[in-house]
């Protein structure tokens, strides 16, 4: 475990990248866009949002680049909507989001992900205290990646583990401090 607040929000995103890469596998397609009743998700549409809101964050908010989703074509090699990323959709429209190449849409999440690992190689703890603007927010860096990346994303995982369980299968990276 690392001492250094970077270190701190590396290790938490491997494990919640971690999470995600083992919520990928070991379920049909129907259990991947299985919807429960209610104000719920599929897993699918979780990965997909997940991997979009950090997309947009890291490459777009922290970094000013072009997102790797467009840089990519992602949305024509996913079969995943070009535009938007889960915010603000109703259930109606999350509920027809469906992975249709779960490769592509696998090598997109691990775009993102090692994205990530390098922009968080490339800060110092001192960085963490940039401010950086959200809309019409204004947070520092680590205010901005430990609300928006881990404690968002994480509550995810356990969106995921909770549909898993409905389905009977295992939830992802339990008992692993989180």
């Amino acid at each position: 475990m690392s001492t250094s607040a970077v270190g701190y929000i590396k290790d938490m995103l491997s494990f919640i990248h971690g999470g995600f890469r083992d919520a990928r596998s070991g379920q049909t397609a129907e259990q991947l866009h299985f919807v429960p009743e209610g104000e719920s998700h599929s897993v699918a549409w979780v990965l997909w949002h997940a991997a979009r809101v950090e997309d947009l964050l890291v490459q777009g908010a922290w970094q000013g680049k072009q997102e790797i989703w467009r840089e990519g074509n992602w949305a024509e090699k996913t079969g995943l909507p070009e535009r938007g990323f889960g915010t603000g959709q109703s259930t109606e429209e999350a509920s027809t989001v469906a992975i249709g190449d779960m490769d592509a849409f696998c090598a997109y999440q691990d775009a993102v992900n090692e994205s990530t690992h390098a922009f968080l190689d490339s800060l110092s703890d001192d960085d963490l205290a940039r401010e950086v603007k959200l809309g019409e927010a204004t947070e520092t860096l680590g205010q901005s990646i430990t609300l928006h990346l881990c404690t968002h994303l994480n509550g995810h995982r356990g969106e995921i583990n909770l549909i898993r369980g409905m389905h009977g299968l295992d939830p992802v990276r339990p008992n692993m401090g989180g």
